[in-house]
């Protein structure tokens, strides 16, 4: 059963949603601005109150609770069901969207392309709508916010993207298009089961935990959502859009957020494991298996890339691969390890996408073999480089080594030795692609002869964003404990619909004596 605290016994305003209209606001703000530098300046204040209001619901979050905080619950019209809350599960995800938001617009990459404002505002309203996936309990609201999603990115990608035919526009829409569909599908299933066993249409996360679907129409929902989601994580083999899109000149931002905020992990965490466990455990090891295969193609075909962004692109769908064997290891360790490691992607791929934008201006080109010997005169870039790739192939002090420990350790218990080894392998190989783009970009010596632009030294801007991940990565990496506990008691119940009760708890005393 899903309890509830509603926000009224906990604050003295509805912070969920004001998490969600407050970009809208600044959005507006910044769409009247006249001045460049005032859209901007608009825009950074909205995010960091946006920072602000994220911090303050960590602060009065109980983390010795399983159930969902600062609830909301209107039903309008007697039909339209508007239903928000947060749990261990989903703070975590508030607070790297609010973070990368800030980061998005502290680093003002469309400088001096008109309309400033107009870009502020579509970065602010991926931010709302974002919030508005995160904090949904009810799958409709939840397909809704996905759908109005569309309407920024579809923007960014027409008006910034780079590319004079709109390649990367159509196959974006193209693959997202038919993700939408397929989790509409699944959400309309939904709904009709619960009409079927109950007489009445709902897509309320509680109600459908009362009469979940059974038999074929559970694993029918199952492939639905898990298209769906997994088009958003472009996952192995319905990744194609990703480096496609990344190829295409779209700003650094915008890719920072698509690949940031990992919500297509938050979508099988929330609603595909407690909803659909039948069918979880039927196609375990399909979706084990694709994703082992998405780590080695992703691995693979990251160390033949020579461009800078595509190679990042088959970095996350190999990352990808290593978050989605670990949902399906649905015990308490595996998810664990899961959501500690999908905020690490998040943040340090996010970062890395920041760095190639930094590149671009002081270099005008992404190529690896126009690139050389840049350590010497942007150490900081090199720096936020090796944390972000430290960070990402699991290296002890930052947060995906206790990460990767514990999605081994529940691979190991759920799915056996040699799916463990797979990952970890897999894991080695991204080492390899990324220590070696590393060594290319800063260490190596250049081999073309051609000078630089000559872009000036990064801004306060940009080291304050350097610093900041630098900080947030090594501070989580060091400091672990509390992160973990803080979805402790959201994923124990998480876990226990998938283990027996007997299994379940020594799992939980273990998670409990981690040295992290």
């Amino acid at each position: 059963m899903m309890g509830e605290i509603p926000w009224s016994e906990v604050t003295g305003f509805p912070v969920l949603s004001t998490l969600i209209g407050l970009p809208l606001v600044f959005m507006l703000a910044a769409l009247r601005a006249e001045k460049r530098g005032l859209a901007w300046t608009i825009g950074f204040a909205g995010s960091l109150a946006e920072l602000g209001v994220a911090l303050f619901l960590l602060a009065r979050f109980d983390a010795g609770s399983a159930d969902f905080q600062f609830t909301e619950h209107t039903v309008f019209l007697s039909v339209l069901n508007y239903h928000l809350g947060v749990d261990g599960i989903s703070l975590g995800f508030v607070l790297l969207t609010a973070l990368l938001t800030v980061l998005a617009l502290l680093f003002r990459e469309i400088g001096r392309e008109a309309p400033a404002g107009l870009y502020v505002a579509t970065v602010l309203a991926c931010e709302a709508t974002a919030m508005g996936m995160l904090l949904a309990l009810d799958l409709a609201q939840f397909w809704v916010a996905a759908g109005l999603e569309l309407w920024p990115v579809t923007l960014i990608l027409r008006r910034w993207g780079g590319d004079e035919d709109r390649t990367g526009l159509r196959v974006y829409l193209r693959f997202a298009g038919s993700g939408l569909a397929m989790l509409g599908g699944g959400v309309f299933l939904l709904g009709l089961g619960h009409a079927r066993a109950t007489g009445v249409w709902s897509f309320d996360l509680a109600a459908l935990l009362e009469a979940p679907p059974t038999g074929t129409l559970e694993s029918l929902v199952f492939l639905l959502l898990f298209y769906g989601f997994s088009v958003r994580l472009a996952q192995f083999p319905l990744h194609g859009w990703l480096p496609i899109v990344a190829a295409q000149g779209l700003p650094a931002t915008a890719l920072a957020l698509l690949i940031g905020m990992k919500i297509g992990i938050y979508g099988l965490l929330r609603f595909v494991l407690p909803l659909l466990p039948n069918a979880v455990h039927e196609w375990g090891a399909w979706t084990l298996g694709l994703a082992l295969a998405g780590m080695f193609y992703g691995a693979a075909l990251a160390l033949m890339q020579l461009d800078f962004r595509r190679l990042m692109a088959f970095a996350t769908v190999s990352q990808t691969g290593m978050l989605v064997a670990g949902v399906f290891a649905p015990n308490l360790e595996g998810l664990s390890g899961t959501l500690l490691l999908a905020f690490n992607f998040g943040a340090a791929g996010a970062g890395l996408f920041f760095l190639a934008g930094m590149l671009r201006r002081r270099t005008g080109t992404l190529l690896l073999p126009r690139l050389g010997g840049l350590f010497e005169s942007l150490p900081g870039l090199g720096m936020l480089f090796l944390v972000a790739a430290l960070s990402t192939i699991a290296m002890p002090g930052t947060p995906g080594f206790d990460a990767a420990h514990l999605l081994l350790e529940g691979l190991i218990e759920n799915r056996g030795l040699g799916a463990a080894i797979a990952v970890a392998v897999g894991n080695v190989l991204a080492a390899g692609f990324l220590l070696w783009a590393f060594q290319r970009i800063f260490l190596a010596h250049r081999r073309s002869h051609r000078p630089y632009p000559g872009w000036p030294r990064p801004g306060w801007r940009e080291h304050t964003l350097i610093a900041l991940l630098c900080l947030v990565l090594l501070g989580v990496g060091f400091y672990t404990a509390p992160w973990i506990h803080l979805a402790h008691q959201a994923l124990l119940r998480l876990a226990q619909v998938h283990t027996p009760p007997s299994v379940a708890l020594p799992a939980a005393s273990r998670l409990s004596a981690h040295p992290s």
